[in-house]
């Protein structure tokens, strides 16, 4: 980061000033400093609002030096004029009082710098702008990556696609536009045939090259107001518009079928790859989301059997389930019966400084212990268990087994340490949580301070302002924030700086393809120097390969967790791995 912006400064060694101020002799005595800096190749003056409005519509500005009593009016008024018509312009206040109150006022609506009169010096504009020009270097990055962030998180980064989050969001608008003018449309889940052989037989860059190919010719079918995505893996949708008879929808879905008739080719082999159309229509099978993927899905099941085959959504008396004939319902009850009977365990995995192997503390994960089948992943029935009334009780469990063992680690002769514990967005609806959280962290006797909970960044999208009032309550409780996955959905940068955020964790799929000189490295550079700025932790999650360790120091990130450290590991083994990691460090 900081490389990136020595070269920001090189190429933008002078700057632009705009000098806003009423009175004369303080207006020429601020130009005739100014002047004397060789940075500032221009210097216009104003002496009121009225003119500085005039040339703030003609010119671009990089420093803009206001007093805040003007002839006409306030000068504090112009201040988002000119945030609004330059982003990166940076405002430094210049007024004939000391007054700390108006300073802080100033500071609130965004001014750089506040510089009462009778500090002006050569030397003090000199570093004013000197250290601004390095600012606004940062915040140009920071917007920059911002943006890549925000395309990120939108669209597939192998097909540059629409992705799940994009396709969603587009689905619930055609069903609120469904609602208001009755425009139909289809909904299309495309799974790949045969493209596990791909993987196996020729590898995964191979496997990437042919979805890679099929978005393209998925892509050049469609019309441009529809909407085709990757939602992952093999697994594509479209949205159909105005598409107002089954037949149409099961037309256009043969004709991108077709599209996959001519063979792929990578390298020296010729791929015959086809898919799956399950198609559904709205309002016809539904008139919400949820409802029209469901569908969707259940149909390209029916058209799987088949192989390339496109089918209709027939009723629920043809639905079939595509997990050996486990239904919703039935892993509803046994996750019920997972809760009351304590099948659920917690596994933890610590997360370390990478330069002194310090352990800075665990990441609670839980795991199914389910009869005759053994261990269960949570991603396989966490969408179930968000989707029904279980989440609640099943959160408070999670809670109590981390705090009770918690509760015996703190009993040990050694320093306690945090560990965090995940929590569903849905989580933050429930107007009692917090309440919940400070009385279990008092009935097991663990200070508030040794608990971290860790939301997804995507439950910072869905509902910003209710995260931000219980990251606030928690936050007063003295309970650590972390934000998960950054980096999967899109936060803004200014969101993140008005919330007590202590903890952020880069999504794991950036420490994957990590080189130098790449995306990944640039944005965990950026976010390192983001993070250092507001005293968060900054954590790369996903550290697979212990080479990657210097690359991530050299950029800034001393956090990370993956399993070049340590993979997740029952209660009974945390004490041993720490006692055989902090003398030695990780082994080879």
């Amino acid at each position: 980061m900081i490389d990136d912006v020595e070269c920001l400064l090189e190429t933008l060694p002078q700057v632009s000033v705009l000098v806003v101020d009423d009175d004369d002799v303080d207006r020429e005595r601020i130009i005739r400093l100014l002047h004397r800096n060789a940075q500032c190749s221009q210097i216009l003056e104003a002496d009121s609002k009225a003119s500085a409005l005039r040339l703030l519509g003609r010119e671009l500005f990089d420093f803009v030096f206001l007093d805040f009593k003007l002839d006409d009016g306030d000068g504090r008024e112009l201040v988002p004029s000119i945030q609004q018509r330059n982003q990166s312009c940076l405002i430094v206040a210049v007024t004939g009082t000391g007054n700390e109150r108006i300073a802080a006022e100033a500071i609130k609506l965004g001014v750089y710098e506040y510089l009462p009169k009778f500090e002006l010096t050569e030397d003090r504009l000199r570093q004013t702008i000197s250290d601004g020009v390095r600012v606004a270097a940062i915040q140009a990055k920071l917007r920059e990556t911002e943006q890549l962030l925000q395309h990120r998180s939108l669209y597939d980064s192998l097909t540059d696609l629409p992705n799940r989050n994009l396709f969603l969001d587009r689905l619930d608008q055609l069903c609120a536009l469904h609602a208001r003018n009755q425009l139909p449309f289809a909904v299309l889940m495309i799974d790949l045939d045969r493209f596990k052989e791909v993987n196996d037989k020729l590898g995964h860059q191979a496997g990437d090259l042919v979805l890679r190919e099929v978005g393209v010719r998925f892509s050049s079918l469609l019309r441009g107001s529809d909407t085709i995505a990757r939602l992952g893996g093999d697994e594509f949708a479209a949205l159909l518009l105005e598409v107002d008879s089954a037949e149409c929808a099961l037309s256009l879905a043969e004709k991108v079928g077709h599209t996959l008739d001519t063979p792929i080719l990578v390298g020296e082999h010729a791929l015959s790859i086809g898919a799956s159309f399950g198609v559904a229509m709205c309002p016809q099978h539904g008139r919400d989301p949820a409802q029209l993927l469901s569908c969707a899905d259940i149909a390209m099941y029916q058209a799987k059997s088949r192989l390339g085959a496109v089918a209709l959504y027939a009723g629920e008396n043809d639905k079939p389930w595509p997990k050996a004939g486990q239904t919703t319902q039935a892993l509803i009850t046994q996750l019920t019966r997972a809760i009351q009977y304590e099948e659920l365990e917690m596994h933890y995995q610590p997360k370390v400084r990478l330069d002194s192997k310090e352990v800075l503390g665990f990441e609670a994960l839980v795991r199914w212990n389910k009869p005759l089948q053994g261990q269960v992943n949570p991603d396989e029935f966490m969408p179930t268990l968000e989707s029904c009334n279980l989440l609640s009780r099943f959160t408070y469990l999670t809670l109590e087994l981390v705090l009770s063992q918690q509760q015996r680690w703190i009993g040990q002769p050694r320093k306690p340490f945090k560990v965090a514990v995940n929590i569903s967005a849905r989580m933050l609806e429930d107007e009692g949580f917090v309440e919940q959280v400070v009385v279990r962290l008092a009935d097991y006797q663990v200070p508030s301070s040794l608990l971290v909970l860790e939301l997804t960044e995507t439950a910072l999208v869905i509902n910003p302002v209710k995260a931000k009032k219980v990251i606030e309550q928690l936050h007063a409780h003295g309970v650590s924030l972390s934000i998960d996955d950054f980096g999967a959905g899109f936060t803004s940068f200014t969101y993140l700086k008005s919330c007590p955020i202590t903890e952020i964790k880069l999504d794991k799929a950036f420490a994957q393809e990590l080189e130098p000189g790449s995306f990944n490295a640039a944005l965990i550079q950026c976010m390192a120097v983001f993070c250092q700025t507001r005293a968060i932790d900054f954590i790369v999650e996903g550290v697979e390969r212990k080479k990657h360790w210097p690359l991530l120091m050299q950029l800034g990130c001393y956090l990370g967790q993956g399993y070049s450290i340590a993979k997740p590991m029952p209660a009974t083994k945390v004490l041993p791995w720490l006692e055989a990691w902090e003398p030695n460090g990780p082994q080879a």
